[in-house]
């Protein structure tokens, strides 16, 4: 066997045992198209979905006075259909002024969806 055809099955090797992870990160295109719809709202400047979670990053000039209960309400009904568990809105403006992450307020939609 040739040195470059024993190179080739090690390449097909490692291929085939990384495209089930990658694959498992890899974004769906309704996923996609239902972070498109969230972000598409006013109040919310970016979305993503990450490890079981929804990240939600509000609009740093009304994070303040959004009622976050309801948003959770109704995005908790898709949680099965795009993979996520939880909802993390996070903090906007701390993280515009300061390069900081901090949460501003989470929720469970096993806990909402009960």
């Amino acid at each position: 066997m040739s040195k470059w055809t024993r190179n080739q099955r090690w390449v097909w090797i490692v291929v085939a045992l990384m495209l089930p992870a990658l694959e498992s990160q890899a974004i769906t295109k309704s996923q996609k198209n239902f972070l498109d719809r969230i972000k598409s709202i006013s109040t919310i400047d970016d979305a993503y979905l990450s490890e079981g979670a929804l990240v939600i990053w509000p609009s740093p000039d009304v994070q303040a006075t959004l009622d976050y209960e309801p948003m959770s309400d109704m995005l908790c009904q898709e949680y099965k259909t795009y993979g996520y568990l939880v909802i993390w809105y996070m903090n906007s403006s701390i993280y515009r002024r300061e390069k900081e992450i901090e949460m501003l307020q989470s929720a469970n939609c096993l806990e909402l969806m009960e």
